[in-house]
């Protein structure tokens, strides 16, 4: 059979084509209309730090280590208390949290339906309330050890002013200048704050709609073929049947 006697024989099936392209239209249509529209909601947090004398900022945590205990404790706390809630019967999201390279941030994303958004901000408000309490001691911890330290200096250096001693005007320069540095450091303190709670982002996530109806487009076209010479075999094994009997 030549290229032309085949394509003929598959127009004399358009039918059958056209029947089994309107099916996976069909179908694609219906996978567009059952798709929810997910959006992401992501809620920013910056870690407590502070400013080392280098002029760096550090983490009085590291933010893998409050990765570690979001994942092994705060999740789940938040999780068990949010099902507590009588009209909540689960939650429809899940909870990713990463950090950004070369930041002291953490990026708390979940993946719904806008419908979901005032439990996602619940939950995400939690997850925040208890970083912040969590990493609250090592604030305090970090600012009553400054503190001690520069009432040391700060005695230190009115020791110094009252000496006659030839090395007190040495010492003085010094210690001054270590109060100052602690000074700095206290005040650069960042006790830890979400800079944006479950915001809304401004397009779909996920699989496009877009895609769904071309994928389906191309698949029709690629099984329309194939559906025109399956039926040519079979009507063809049928025939040779009837003959055979």
């Amino acid at each position: 059979m030549t290229l032309v006697g085949f394509v003929v024989l598959l127009l004399k099936q358009w039918k059958i084509m056209l029947a089994c392209i309107a099916c996976v239209m069909l179908l694609t249509l219906a996978a567009l209309w059952l798709k929810p529209v997910k959006y992401g909601f992501a809620t920013m947090y910056a870690v407590a730090s502070y400013e080392t004398l280098e002029g760096e900022r550090e983490g009085l945590e590291t933010p893998e280590e409050v990765i570690a205990k979001l994942e092994n404790v705060f999740i789940e706390q938040q999780r068990r208390q949010l099902l507590e809630d009588e009209s909540v019967e689960g939650i429809p999201f899940d909870i990713d949290v990463t950090n950004p390279s070369n930041t002291l941030l953490l990026r708390i994303l979940s993946e719904s339906e806008e419908v979901h958004q005032p439990m996602i901000e619940q939950f995400h408000e939690g997850l925040v309330n208890a970083i912040k309490q969590d990493q609250q001691q090592l604030v305090e911890e970090l600012m009553a050890g400054l503190d001690a330290q520069q009432q040391a200096y700060s005695q230190a250096l009115e020791a110094a002013r009252a000496s006659s001693s030839e090395s007190a005007r040495e010492l003085e320069a010094s210690f001054f200048e270590k109060t100052l540095q602690l000074e700095r450091r206290i005040e650069s303190i960042n006790p830890g704050d979400s800079t944006q709670l479950a915001v809304q982002s401004l397009e779909p996530v996920g699989i496009g709609k877009t895609f769904i109806l071309a994928f389906g487009v191309l698949v029709a076209l690629l099984l329309a073929p194939l559906a025109a010479v399956f039926s040519v075999f079979v009507t063809q094994v049928a025939a040779a049947y009837r003959r055979a009997q």
